[in-house]
């Protein structure tokens, strides 16, 4: 069988092809298609996403132990982005439910900075636009509304430690808390 031959073949083959198939041979042998593409390296930006979306479900698996029921994750609103919703039968007040409206944060041990400080003025503002929206959608219920912050720390080779912060700020008295 000639050069050119096994050529045409092959670009028969791969002119409209399945990217997928495409891909997972490229872990064999990759195509002359794809040959040339570079691997694969996470951006800060990504590794920093996985670090978030680590560090929430280490808090979800905290408030589980804790007998709370998570209501809701990154709820997203015109105002901002309310990372965990949860609440809990007389946490608070006996006969009374009480939802937390959680922001998590999280750093690396390498970060001077620890994660609850970047709860900034700013970003209250913007949750409690958040959570007055959620309210507002919700049906009206007997509740105790708080907002916290649980902060975690990932370290290498090192468990990772969470600090929860109850009744982290206050929403001003106008928002009717």
């Amino acid at each position: 069988m000639s050069t050119q031959s096994r050529h045409d073949r092959h670009s028969q083959q791969y002119n409209a092809h399945d990217e997928h198939a495409c891909r997972s041979r490229m872990r064999k042998s990759p195509c002359k298609t794809h040959s040339s593409q570079k691997k694969y390296t996470p951006t800060a930006q990504t590794l920093t996403a996985k670090l978030g979306r680590c560090a929430e479900n280490l808090v979800i698996w905290y408030l589980k132990q804790r007998n709370w029921h998570i209501m809701a994750r990154n709820y997203a609103t015109k105002y901002g982005e309310i990372d965990i919703i949860a609440y809990k039968y007389g946490a608070d007040l006996p006969n009374c439910n009480t939802i937390a409206f959680i922001e998590v944060k999280s750093r690396s041990s390498s970060q001077a900075i620890s994660p609850q400080m970047n709860v900034t003025a700013a970003k209250q503002r913007k949750l409690a636009s958040a959570i007055k929206y959620y309210i507002s959608k919700m049906e009206r219920q007997k509740a105790v509304y708080r907002c916290d912050v649980a902060a975690v720390t990932i370290e290498r080779k090192k468990a990772p430690r969470i600090k929860y912060f109850s009744n982290a700020f206050w929403i001003k008295q106008e928002f009717g808390w």
